[in-house]
């Protein structure tokens, strides 16, 4: 029997992704029972799992317009097979799944969902569909777990959720790990040249990042300060979009895209980090950069950056969609950057640790409750 299932659809790059595999991992260290419960095999995290997490791999057919809903009989028979301790999941429409299944499968397993994103912000087609199901299906999770107090009050406002079900812990970033990677190598030359001044993005290419506001920021900052560079690091569907953006603003010698990479050693080179979001949930990046002792400028989006760099104490702010304002900001971090220890000891609020014995009392409250 397992004791932690934590279902994630696929291995595939992403912010949720990458932070429920690191919450696998972890619980793993220490010495939970755990295995990671996916739709679809592969994916580029997949050497990222831990040789300690069984990657268990649920037969999902291929049935048109179903997506991962169509794994919900594998899942619930697993949970009816292997009666773990507790399920994990993460992502809106995983959390819809998951808690579906479990309720199906009777297997008396408690679901915890974990909620990455502002609920709601996310709009169109199928999104739509998944913000109608969520508002009806997370009443019947066990627990909704936020990863900010911003989408706390989302899940309180725009779901049947009882109040007192919601509790809010933000994702465990492996704040040691991260520092240990951050002297690896880089694919862009211009990290390691004294002469340059590097911004950099890390992320998945969505609309939802508003990269094109980024990139009229620093077609701003470039005109002020020529020896200023942008590296976007990431994949995603919007990647071709924003390379034609950079052609047509003439940024083809000053922007780079690595592709997928591991974000510490571009962070400890970097000369300030940039988010630019309409919308997160808590973006760990943030976390990570602060870890590098990379400064950071951020839209002041719902929700996230002002809980993990508070009254611009840890990094500046800026209002959604401004890229005069995003400029600015990038520019006066350049020329007066903030003490690198300072933004050190900020990451460790958000360290590994700290959060995954918070997880603990969680699983054992809820564990405790299915026993008796």
């Amino acid at each position: 029997m397992a004791g932690v299932a934590i279902y994630l659809p696929e291995l595939t790059p992403g912010g949720a992704q990458r932070v429920t595999v690191d919450l696998a991992n972890g619980l793993a260290e220490r010495g939970h029972d755990v295995a990671l419960l996916v739709s679809y095999p592969g994916g580029q995290l997949r050497p990222e799992v831990d040789d300690s997490v069984a990657v268990v791999e649920l037969a999902t057919p291929a049935i048109p317009g179903l997506g991962i809903v169509a794994s919900i009989p594998s899942l619930a028979r697993y949970l009816r097979r292997e009666r773990p301790r507790i399920l994990f999941s993460a992502m809106t429409y995983a959390n819809v799944v998951a808690t579906l299944a479990a309720r199906l499968s009777a297997s008396g397993t408690p679901v915890a969902i974990v909620e990455h994103t502002t609920v709601g912000m996310e709009m169109g087609g199928k999104r739509d569909v998944t913000n109608h199901l969520a508002r009806w299906i997370y009443p019947l999770a066990d627990r909704v777990i936020a990863v900010s107090e911003g989408v706390a009050e989302s899940i309180r406002e725009r779901t049947r959720v009882d109040p007192d079900q919601v509790v809010v812990l933000p994702n465990p970033v492996p704040v040691e790990t991260i520092r240990q990677r951050a002297d690896g190598d880089v694919i862009v030359p211009w990290l390691d040249d004294p002469d340059l001044d590097v911004v950099l993005w890390v992320g998945r290419f969505a609309p939802e990042k508003d990269l094109p506001t980024l990139l009229a920021a620093f077609d701003r900052l470039h005109d002020r300060r020529p020896e200023t560079r942008l590296v976007l690091a990431g994949t995603g569907d919007e990647r071709e979009r924003v390379e034609r953006l950079v052609s047509e603003r003439g940024l083809g010698d000053a922007v780079a895209f690595p592709g997928y990479v591991d974000p510490a050693p571009y962070m400890a080179r970097a000369s300030v980090f940039a988010l630019s979001s309409t919308y997160e949930g808590l973006p760990t990046v943030l976390v990570e950069a602060l870890a590098c002792g990379c400064p950071v400028v951020s839209t002041d989006c719902p929700s996230g950056p002002r809980e993990i760099l508070g009254e611009e104490e840890w990094g500046r702010l800026v209002p959604v969609g401004d890229a005069a304002a995003l400029a600015d900001a990038l520019a006066a971090s350049l020329d007066e950057p903030p003490d690198p220890d300072l933004l050190r000891e900020r990451a460790e609020n958000f360290a590994s640790d700290r959060v995954l014995g918070e997880y603990e009392s969680l699983i054992a409250d809820l564990t405790g409750k299915a026993d008796r």
